[in-house]
């Protein structure tokens, strides 16, 4: 019996969530608005491996995080 392949888009997004790019081996890479004014506005995270970082422009976070998903080939990590 085959399993249902679960995607990015059907799965709810975080909250302050503006983007998600999807990897080679079906994690995410969720983009994330902190909705402040602060240095480190936008926060990227994958859902496969240990990657994170934060930039206060809002092209870059979009940029490293699309770089990120195309060669991360990390699985999703399983939800508790």
């Amino acid at each position: 019996m085959t399993q249902p392949v679960s995607t990015p888009w059907q799965a709810p997004w975080p909250e302050g969530t503006i983007a998600r790019y999807w990897t080679v081996a079906g994690a995410t890479v969720d983009v994330t608005d902190r909705g402040v004014r602060e240095h480190r506005r936008y926060a990227m995270n994958c859902t496969g491996c240990p990657y994170e970082d934060e930039t206060s422009l809002d092209g870059i976070a979009h940029r490293d995080a699309q770089a990120h998903a195309e060669r991360c080939r990390a699985l999703p990590r399983p939800t508790a």
